[in-house]
């Protein structure tokens, strides 16, 4: 069974809408998959803006820079990082639409900044949502959009329709305005799939897969456009079961005298613990690729994303995550060629050798 679902053809399949909004269950590292889109799009040429809400200086710390601010910084070529913040969204709201420029030792000294960042989350969202807007609508002295791409580190599943759709549930109350006018324009930009695509990240395991699977009913239900599934962390095969069932047949006092006899020592425990350890490993092989047969069923498209081993994960290996992208839609990936082996390659892709 195809384990890729409908195909993406170059760049222009993954990435073709202006903003890609990346999501997905605490934990799955939708961190790391939107560093490795946002580096895709810096490889197919695209002036791109890597952009995090959630106050958590996870890029800075992948990418080992300075932590980020509200202020759109280059930190290397072609890409570009910042992380929005209410607070500052709120000064700068004030200033483009109503002239407020000495506002903010006010606000400071009063319980409204709190009230905004804290106490009102719908409003916190449509702020920060706001300052994505203007990014998106932004645009050089040539004409040109200040950037090509724009992958934004969204909230969790859990959070994200009602995070998007804030703009909505602000023209719900506020009637006339600018406030309702720029909501409105949000919404728009939000549901324009040639802008907007929401991009979900998970792990081949049962919660995940399934909270996948009701986030991509519940942003198509509020209008939003999805891209590819990114299945992250597959666990690359060891062997397969062919190779279990010799090794099955052998026995444990084979394995342990092959061993042996090339100069390893081996206790018949640990041999026996040996069997055990490859049987699971086919196991979870099976078992990844019944949940990936899951995913494909929504119809969308599963790209998969490697568990690369070793005792730290930098750059290097990002950079290897976005050539894995490139080549699952046809374009060249050369550090993953370096890196993976066919089998590999096959297990992450979700297709045959």
């Amino acid at each position: 069974m195809n384990g890729q679902g409908p195909a993406l053809a170059g760049f222009d399949a993954l990435l073709g809408p202006h903003v890609t909004i990346v999501t997905g269950k605490g934990g799955v590292g939708k961190t790391t998959a939107a560093a490795a889109l946002a580096l895709a799009g810096v490889a197919s040429g695209r002036r791109t803006l890597l952009v995090e809400v959630e106050e958590r200086q996870g890029f800075s710390r992948l990418f080992g820079t300075q932590p980020w601010d509200y202020t759109e910084r280059e930190f290397r070529p072609g890409l570009w990082g910042a992380a929005i913040d209410p607070a500052e969204s709120v000064y700068e709201y004030l200033e483009l639409f109503y002239g407020l420029k000495r506002v903010q030792w006010v606000m400071e000294r009063s319980n409204a900044l709190d009230f905004v960042t804290t106490a009102a989350p719908g409003l916190r969202d449509l702020l920060l949502v706001g300052k994505l807007y203007e990014i998106e609508a932004r645009r050089r002295p040539d004409g040109r959009r200040s950037y090509d791409l724009i992958v934004l580190d969204a909230p969790p599943t859990g959070r994200i329709v009602p995070f998007l759709q804030a703009p909505e549930a602000v023209t719900d109350i506020v009637r006339v305005g600018p406030i309702r006018r720029q909501a409105g324009q949000i919404k728009e930009m939000l549901t324009d799939p040639r802008r907007v695509q929401a991009v979900i990240v998970t792990l081949l395991e049962e919660m995940p897969v399934r909270e996948t699977t009701e986030g991509l009913a519940a942003l198509h239900g509020a209008g939003i456009a999805t891209g590819p599934i990114l299945a992250n962390q597959v666990t690359l095969p060891r062997l397969d079961a062919d190779a279990l069932q010799r090794l099955q047949q052998a026995g444990a006092d084979t394995l342990r005298a092959r061993a042996e006899a090339h100069g390893a020592r081996m206790s018949g425990r640990t041999s026996e613990l040996t069997l055990d350890l490859a049987a699971a490993h086919v196991a979870r092989q099976q078992h990844q690729a019944g949940l990936r047969a899951q995913l494909v069923a929504t119809g969308s498209p599963v790209l998969g994303l490697p568990l690369l081993s070793g005792s730290t994960f930098g750059v290097d290996d990002l950079e290897i995550l976005a050539d894995v992208l490139a080549l699952q839609v046809g374009e060249d990936g050369p550090r993953a060629r370096e890196r993976l082996d066919a089998a590999s390659y096959s297990a992450v892709a979700g297709s045959r050798p």
